[in-house]
C-alpha cells in the first residue's frame, strides 16, 4: 500500500511518504528478527540431534534421557578428528587420511555409572566443575577443572609438587588417580592388575581434597591419559581402531576442562626411560628387562623397534601404530611415545586451542618459577609474585631436582652418538609438525 500511496504524488505529501518509509522498515526489521528466530531454532535442533546420536545408547544405560553437561559451553559437536599429520614426508612411512571418530556409546555402555552420578548441571558458584551429591545433602564432589597430560620421563612429578605450591591449586589422594586409562577396567592390587573394577563414585571420593573453595582449581595429573589404551584390541576384537578417545570423554563430561602437556626433548625422553624402567622387576621377569642396561643395548633395541614402527605404519597408517597398545606393552623401548603430535592432536581437535597448553621440561628446568607463573595465567590464578615464601620453595626444588639430575648423569652415563643421531632424524618431522601445530619453534628441540 506504501508503494502506492508514493506514486500518487498529487494526494500525499513528504509527511506521508517519510511516515511510508517508516513502516516499511519497521517491517522489514519483524521480517529478520522472525527469520533469525526459526535459523536460531534449526540449529539448535541440530546440535540437539548430534547430541542423541552420539549418546543414543546412554539412555538405556542410565534409564534416562542424555542431559547436556555444561559449564557455559556449546552443546557437543559432532566428533570429527582430521587425520594427524598426513602430509608429513617421513622416509619409509606410509599414513592413511582416514579421519578418526569418536563412538561414546562405547564409553557408556562400560560405564553406566558416570551418568547415573553426573548432575543436569555443574555448581555455577565453584570454578571446578562441582556439585551436590543428592538434593538434601552437603556433600560436594567436583570433577578436575584441569588435567596434567605427559610422557613417561618428562618431568610431571616435578610440575605436580610445584604445582601444590599455588593455594588455589587442589588434588586429592595422590597425583594420578589413572580411573580412565586403567581402575574403571580393573583395580590395582598390590602393584599388580586384577580384581574388580573401581567405581566412578570411588575415583570421585579419592579425587576430593579435605576441602574445595568457590575459586579452587581441582587437578588430576594422570599423564597416562595422553596415550594409554591397554587392551583395547582385546576388549574390542575386530576393530581396527579405539571407538573413542579419553579428549573426547572429557569434553563430553567438563566441556570447559583444560589440559597441560609436558614433553621433553624425544630422544633423551627415551634414554632416560629406558635406563629407568628395564631395571624393573617385572619387566626382568618378562624378559624384556635387562639387568645392566647399555648404550649398545640400547642402540640394538632403538634400531628393532624403528624398523618394526616402519613397517606398521606401512600396513595400518601412523595413528593406529601410536596406539598400538599390545605392542607398547611389550617393548624394550617406548619409540612411539616420543611421537607426541600424535596424541596431542586429539586433545586439540577435542578442545578448544585456549584449553589446551604444552610446555617443555626444558624450559621449566631452566626457569621454573617463570614457567610456573605461566601455567597459572593458563589456569585464570593469581600471580604469585608477593609470595616470597612459595618462590623460595620452587627454587629449592630446583635445586633439588638439578642435583639428582646431575648424580643420575654421572652413574648411567650416556648414549652413543650413532644412537643420538639415528632418533634425531626419526623424531624430526615429527617434531617439525608439533612446532607448526603450536606455533612454537622451540618444539623442534634443535
Amino acid at each position: 500500500m506504501c508503494l502506492i500511496w508514493w506514486n500518487r504524488r498529487s494526494q500525499y505529501t513528504m509527511g506521508h511518504r517519510l511516515k511510508c518509509v517508516i513502516k516499511i522498515t519497521v517491517f522489514l526489521a519483524l521480517l529478520l528478527i522472525i527469520v533469525g528466530i526459526n535459523q536460531s531454532g534449526s540449529v539448535a535442533y541440530s546440535r540437539m540431534n548430534t547430541l542423541l546420536r552420539l549418546t543414543e545408547d546412554s539412555v538405556n544405560v542410565a534409564g534416562e534421557s542424555p542431559r547436556v553437561l555444561k559449564k557455559g559451553a556449546e552443546v557437543l559437536p559432532e566428533y570429527h578428528h582430521d587425520s594427524i599429520n598426513m602430509n608429513i614426508e617421513v622416509p619409509g612411512l606410509f599414513t592413511e587420511a582416514t579421519p578418526f571418530r569418536s563412538n561414546l556409546s562405547y564409553f557408556w555402555q562400560e560405564n553406566p555409572d558416570v551418568l547415573e552420578a553426573l548432575p543436569v548441571e555443574y555448581h555455577s558458584n565453584y570454578t571446578s566443575f562441582c556439585w551436590y551429591s543428592s538434593p538434601n545433602t552437603t556433600e560436594l564432589l567436583c570433577l578436575p577443572q584441569f588435567y596434567v597430560g605427559g610422557f613417561v620421563k618428562c618431568g610431571s612429578s616435578d610440575l605436580h609438587v610445584d604445582e601444590c605450591c599455588h593455594p588455589g591449586l587442589q588434588y586429592g589422594t595422590k597425583k594420578e588417580h589413572r580411573w580412565w586409562t586403567t581402575h574403571r577396567l580393573q583395580a590395582v592390587r598390590e602393584g599388580m592388575f586384577g580384581g574388580e573394577r573401581e567405581s566412578f563414585s570411588q575415583y570421585l571420593l579419592q579425587l576430593q581434597p579435605e576441602r574445595v573453595g568457590p575459586r579452587s582449581v581441582l587437578f588430576d595429573s594422570s599423564i597416562d591419559m595422553m596415550w594409554k589404551y591397554s587392551g583395547w584390541e582385546d576388549r574390542y576384537p575386530g576393530s581396527k581402531e579405539r571407538p573413542y578417545s579419553y579428549a573426547d570423554v572429557i569434553y563430553a563430561i567438563t566441556p570447559l576442562a583444560k589440559i597441560l602437556v609436558i614433553v621433553r626433548n624425544p630422544t633423551e625422553r627415551l634414554w632416560s626411560d629406558y635406563l629407568s624402567c628395564n631395571g624393573h622387576a617385572e619387566r626382568l621377569a618378562s624378559g624384556l628387562g635387562h639387568n645392566n642396561p647399555s648404550p649398545e643395548s640400547f642402540d640394538k633395541a632403538v634400531r628393532t623397534e624403528i624398523k618394526r614402527f616402519r613397517d606398521c605404519v606401512k600396513r595400518k597408517g601412523l595413528r593406529r601404530c601410536c596406539f598400538d597398545t599390545q605392542h607398547l606393552d611389550r617393548a624394550v623401548v617406548t619409540l612411539t611415545l616420543g611421537i607426541y603430535i600424535c596424541y596431542i592432536r586429539e586433545w586439540q581437535e577435542a578442545l578448544s586451542s585456549y584449553q589446551v597448553k604444552v610446555i617443555r621440561l626444558e624450559d621449566y628446568n631452566e626457569d621454573t618459577f617463570n614457567t610456573a607463573m605461566r601455567i597459572y595465567g593458563f589456569l585464570d590464578l593469581p600471580p604469585l609474585s608477593k609470595m616470597k615464601h612459595i618462590k623460595d620453595y620452587i627454587k629449592s626444588q630446583k635445586r633439588k631436582r638439578d642435583a639428582e639430575s646431575s648424580q643420575k648423569g654421572a652413574i648411567k652415563g650416556n648414549m652413543l652418538s650413532s644412537t643420538r643421531l639415528l632418533l634425531n632424524s626419526f623424531y624430526r618431522p615429527f617434531n617439525e609438525e608439533l612446532a607448526r601445530v603450536t606455533g612454537d619453534r622451540r618444539f623442534l628441540f634443535d
